[in-house]
C-alpha cells in the first residue's frame, strides 16, 4: 500500500511539473499570437504576419477542446445508462444493509452482467439484473466489498481528474500508460480488500463475467469486469504475482521529445518590445540582448516577455 501511495505521489508530482512547464510556455509566448505583426531583430529586418502562428495555436487548442468535449459527451451517455436504476430488493437489500451501503447500491436492468462504481461527487454502486441472476449471494458479497473499496477511497474522482489531464495533454502519451497502470493498481487493491477471507468467490464471479460479453472501461468509473484489467488481477489473485507498471517505449520517446521542446522554449533568451502606431498592434522580438538597429516609433509601450 505504501509503495502504491509513493507511486501515485510521484505520478502526481510529474504531471504537476508538466502543467507548470506548459503554463510557463504559454505565459511567455501567448502574447506573440495576440499581435497583428511580429518584427524580428536580425541583420535584416523580417516582417511576417502572425496568422500562421496563430492558426497553429488555435488548431492545438481546438484539438484539446474537442477531446474534452468528446469526454463530456461520453460521460453523459454513460450516465444515461444508469438513469432508470432502482433500489435492491430481498436478499440483496439485506446484504447492502449489512455492509452499511444500503443507500448507495442500485440495480439497473441490463442484459450484460455488470458491477460498477459510477459517479464523480456522489458515486453509487450499480449492479445489473443479469448479474443478479448468475451470481450467488457470496459472490455478490465480494463484489459489493470490491466496489465499496472504490467508494471509500474516492477512486472515481481520482480517475476523472486523471482522464481530464490525459485529454488535456496529448503531447505526453506516457501519461496514458501511467493512468492505465493506476487503474489496474486500484482494481488490485480493491480485490485485496474484498478477499480478506479468501479469493474463491471473487474468482468465480470474475469467471462468470469473462464468459459473458467483456465490460469496457467507463471514463471515470471503476468496473469489476473491465477486460483490460482482468488478466493482471487474476494472475495476482491466483499466483500472487506482483504487479509492475508498464510504460511503452514509443510513448516514452515521444513524451521526452515534447518535454525537451517545451524546456527549450521556456529557457530561450527571448526579449520583446510591444508598441502601437497608426492602428497597428505589433511586437518586436529579439533572440539576443543586442539592440535592434531598426528605430522604434516614439509612441510605444515597452513590455518584456
Amino acid at each position: 500500500m505504501a509503495k502504491n501511495k509513493l507511486s501515485t505521489l510521484s505520478i502526481g508530482v510529474s504531471v504537476l511539473s508538466v502543467l507548470i512547464l506548459l503554463c510557463l510556455v504559454c505565459q511567455k509566448y501567448l502574447p506573440f499570437f495576440l499581435h497583428s505583426t511580429i518584427y524580428y531583430c536580425q541583420n535584416i529586418l523580417h516582417t511576417i504576419a502572425s496568422k500562421p502562428l496563430s492558426i497553429g495555436l488555435y488548431l492545438t487548442l481546438g484539438f484539446i477542446v474537442a477531446r474534452l468535449l468528446i469526454l463530456l459527451v461520453k460521460m453523459y451517455k454513460e450516465s444515461r445508462q444508469f438513469s432508470h436504476a432502482v433500489l435492491p430488493e430481498e436478499e440483496l437489500k439485506k446484504l447492502t444493509q449489512e455492509l452499511l451501503i444500503s443507500k448507495r447500491v442500485l440495480v439497473v436492468k441490463d442484459s450484460q452482467p455488470l458491477a460498477v462504481c459510477f459517479g464523480i461527487f456522489q458515486p453509487k454502486i450499480y449492479l445489473s439484473s443479469s448479474l443478479l441472476r448468475i451470481a450467488s449471494l457470496e459472490e455478490l458479497r465480494v463484489i459489493l466489498l470490491h466496489e465499496k473499496y472504490h467508494l471509500d477511497h474516492h477512486d472515481n474522482l481520482s480517475l476523472f481528474i486523471a482522464t481530464v489531464i490525459q485529454a488535456s495533454l496529448p503531447f505526453f502519451p506516457i501519461i496514458n500508460d501511467y493512468i492505465a497502470s493506476y487503474r489496474i493498481q486500484r482494481e488490485i487493491d480493491a480485490d485485496g480488500a474484498a478477499t480478506m477471507s479468501g479469493s474463491t468467490h471473487l474468482l468465480s464471479a470474475l469467471k462468470k463475467l469473462i464468459q459473458a460479453e467483456p465490460q469496457y472501461a467507463f471514463i471515470s468509473a471503476s468496473g469489476l469486469g473491465v477486460f483490460e484489467t482482468l488478466a493482471t488481477r487474476i494472475g495476482y489473485l491466483v499466483y500472487k504475482t506482483e504487479y509492475h507498471p508498464k510504460v511503452s517505449l514509443i510513448n516514452c520517446v515521444i513524451s521526452v521529445i515534447f518535454l525537451f521542446a517545451f524546456l527549450t522554449l521556456t529557457l530561450a533568451p527571448i526579449q520583446a518590445i510591444e508598441y502601437h502606431e497608426q492602428g497597428r498592434d505589433a511586437v518586436m522580438v529579439c533572440i539576443t540582448n543586442n539592440k535592434s538597429i531598426i528605430p522604434i516609433p516614439a509612441s510605444f509601450s515597452p513590455k518584456s516577455y
